[in-house]
């Protein structure tokens, strides 16, 4: 039987979900060509670009999430600079998570035999064709469970921006429980539901891999 407290804001956790969702797309997006340009940067780019990219790395990396949270919503309006709270969301955590990207995108590109390019070489091929028709079709299939993954961690960074008063679905748990103090039935709810999108993520993923299988 499902518990009153968790059924009677059902609908008001599914909203917070939905949210989450949309705000979850858009820093995936966000992410991933993030990481893509930073990843190409980071294996073909010139030196003085290549010191920049581990910069970035080292410092988005080293930085708790959270922190980055803060100083979007604290620090820059100082500096004149006023973000929307929705769109700085997307643009720390796309920013954030990019950098996780990259590296599972070079990973994937330098993962090649060396044979595969120096055949490409060895066929007149520019460095763009080689990534267009050789690179990039294996570096997907290989690339594709680790991206999958790295969405399902980003999917659950998105309760910390409740941390700043952006409402999405842990927002909409907290409130719940402030109205019901019931708060095992209604984070019992929230857990399930972030359950459900990250299981559907995997499904997804699995799905992408078994058919890059046959793509050849």
């Amino acid at each position: 039987m499902i518990p009153q407290a968790l059924l009677r804001n059902a609908l008001y956790l599914l909203r917070g979900a939905e949210f989450t969702v949309l705000l979850s797309a858009g820093s995936i997006v966000l992410s991933t060509v993030v990481g893509a340009i930073v990843a190409l940067s980071h294996a073909f780019g010139p030196t003085p670009l290549r010191i920049l990219v581990e910069l970035y790395l080292f410092l988005v990396r080293g930085i708790p999430l959270l922190i980055l949270l803060f100083a979007m919503y604290y620090m820059l309006p100082y500096a004149g600079i006023d973000l929307n709270p929705i769109a700085g969301g997307i643009l720390v955590i796309g920013i954030y998570y990019g950098a996780f990207m990259s590296q599972v995108f070079r990973a994937a590109i330098l993962s090649l035999p060396k044979s595969q390019w120096d055949a490409a070489r060895g066929l007149g091929m520019r460095l763009p064709l080689i990534l267009q028709i050789v690179v990039f079709p294996q570096a997907f299939r290989i690339a594709a469970p680790p991206f999958v993954n790295t969405c399902m961690q980003l999917v659950k960074s998105t309760s910390l921006v409740s941390i700043i008063g952006l409402w999405e679905l842990t927002m909409a748990g907290r409130e719940a429980v402030e109205r019901t103090l019931a708060p095992f039935q209604i984070f019992a709810g929230v857990a399930l539901i972030y359950f459900c999108i990250c299981f559907s993520l995997a499904s997804y993923g699995r799905y992408l891999e078994k058919r890059m299988q046959y793509v050849h």
